[in-house]
């Protein structure tokens, strides 16, 4: 497996009991990518991203992070190494900004307050909050800065690998393009590898350097956003670029 390749899914299939998620699924993803994944309800778009982390293990197959196979890893070391972003991402509520991002910074570098107080406020700035926010608490915040809080604890380890699940969801219109934004710089100044899913085709052709449509646990096509969008490999994906 060559070195710029930060994600190898090799033959994978994951079953719960008679419900087959993943069929003899396979991807690389390159280190530095950003890549979206696009598909209907049910298709293992979550399941993906979930097999990454080490979350759920595979029926069949081997996942490799850095050519490693993950089955073979520390699984705390692993997920340290990777940030993860959910649709209303879980702020602790009794924690100041600064103490929800300084969290995991915190538990790295042990007794070096100075340490994480640098990195803190670093990461305020890298997703575009003021440093006076530090000091709210979530409910002082609106959902596009609770969300843009819950990016920056997920980059707060300093991880090669960004997981992203449908992230943008839960916000406005005019919030999530801002978002959008904000992803995309985050991305070229970090150069993070990042998995990205969505449920809407517009975000997924704005934001990912490649696109995977998914439908019923098979990939339809793994494409840049131009081919996707001007040559659509299957109907369905053709159906999904005309809405």
């Amino acid at each position: 497996m060559g070195n710029d390749i930060a994600i190898r899914f090799e033959h994978v299939t994951k079953s719960y009991r008679e419900r087959e998620i993943l069929n003899d699924f396979n991807m690389e993803i390159r280190r530095g990518e950003f890549l979206t994944i696009i598909g209907s309800s049910g298709s293992g778009k979550t399941t993906v991203l979930k097999l990454i982390n080490g979350l759920i293990s595979p029926t069949f197959g081997i996942i490799y992070v850095d050519g490693k196979d993950i089955s073979k890893e520390d699984q705390t070391l692993l997920r340290r190494n990777i940030g993860y972003v959910i649709q209303g991402i879980g702020l602790f509520p009794h924690m100041t900004v600064r103490k929800n991002i300084a969290y995991v910074p915190g538990l790295l570098n042990h007794r070096d307050k100075e340490k994480t107080r640098r990195a803190v406020e670093r990461l305020i700035d890298v997703v575009g909050l003021e440093q006076e926010m530090l000091d709210r608490y979530p409910s002082e915040l609106s959902g596009g800065q609770r969300q843009r809080v819950g990016i920056a604890r997920a980059l707060a380890a300093n991880p090669d690998i960004l997981l992203m699940d449908e992230p943008f969801g839960a916000v406005d219109e005019i919030t999530r393009k801002m978002l959008q934004n904000e992803i995309l710089r985050i991305h070229e100044q970090l150069g993070v590898t990042i998995v990205f899913i969505t449920h809407d085709i517009k975000e997924a052709l704005k934001l990912g350097t490649r696109v995977m449509v998914m439908n019923k646990g098979h990939v339809e096509q793994f494409d840049t956003p131009d081919n996707i969008r001007n040559h659509p490999a299957t109907p369905f994906v053709q159906e999904l670029v005309q809405d």
